[in-house]
C-alpha cells in the first residue's frame, strides 16, 4: 500500500470513527445588552480523542445593503444602447451586501486534553452594554445583525469540531 492510499485511509477513520459530539444550550432565551450570557458546552466522546484546545467566542455580526453609483464608460453605455437597455444617465446604482463582525469576544475553555465520555463546560460572556439587537431582516435602515456563540474543538491532523447557537439580544 502506498503512502498515498495509507494517508487517505487514515483520514477515513479520523472522520468516520473520531466524531464527537458538541453542543450548545443557553441559559435563557433571549438577552438584554449588558446581560451576562451562560453557555454549557457539551462534549460527547465515545472513544478517547486528543484535542489541543476548547474554546467559544461571542460574535456580532453586521450585515448591511449598501448601494453605490458607478459611471458607466463610453463602452458599456453604447453596448447597453445597442442592446436596447434604456438609460436616463449615464450613472448606474448597484446594490451589494457587505457583512464585517462589530464584536468578537474568544476565550480558552480547556486546553490540550483527552476527551472521553460526557463533559459539560460553562462558560460566560457579558453583552457590551450598547449591544444592538437581533435583527433577522432589512429593515428601513438595510442592517441584518446576528449574535452567536461559537464552539470549536481543535482536533490535530483532523477536522475541527465547530458548532454555533444563536443568541437573541432585545432592543428597546
Amino acid at each position: 500500500m502506498d503512502a498515498s492510499v495509507r494517508a487517505i485511509n487514515s483520514l477515513f477513520f479520523l472522520f468516520f470513527f473520531t466524531s464527537s459530539m458538541l453542543s450548545i444550550s443557553l441559559d435563557r432565551e433571549s438577552y438584554a445588552p449588558g446581560d451576562t450570557i451562560t453557555a454549557t458546552i457539551s462534549v460527547r466522546q465515545e472513544k478517547p480523542l486528543e484535542a489541543r484546545s476548547l474554546s467559544a467566542m461571542l460574535t456580532c455580526t453586521k450585515r448591511e445593503k449598501v448601494k453605490t453609483q458607478v459611471v458607466l464608460d463610453r463602452y458599456d453605455y453604447d453596448r447597453d444602447k445597442e442592446m436596447s437597455i434604456p438609460y436616463s444617465s449615464h450613472m448606474e446604482t448597484k446594490t451589494e451586501q457587505r457583512q464585517h463582525v462589530a464584536f468578537e469576544q474568544e476565550k480558552e475553555i480547556s486546553g490540550k486534553r483527552t476527551f472521553l465520555g460526557e463533559e459539560n463546560f460553562t462558560v460566560q460572556f457579558t453583552l457590551p452594554a450598547k449591544a444592538a439587537p437581533t435583527d433577522r431582516e432589512f429593515g428601513h435602515d438595510n442592517t441584518i445583525i446576528s449574535w452567536k456563540i461559537k464552539a470549536k474543538l481543535d482536533i490535530p491532523y483532523a477536522f475541527d469540531e465547530n458548532v454555533e447557537a444563536e443568541v437573541r439580544v432585545e432592543g428597546l
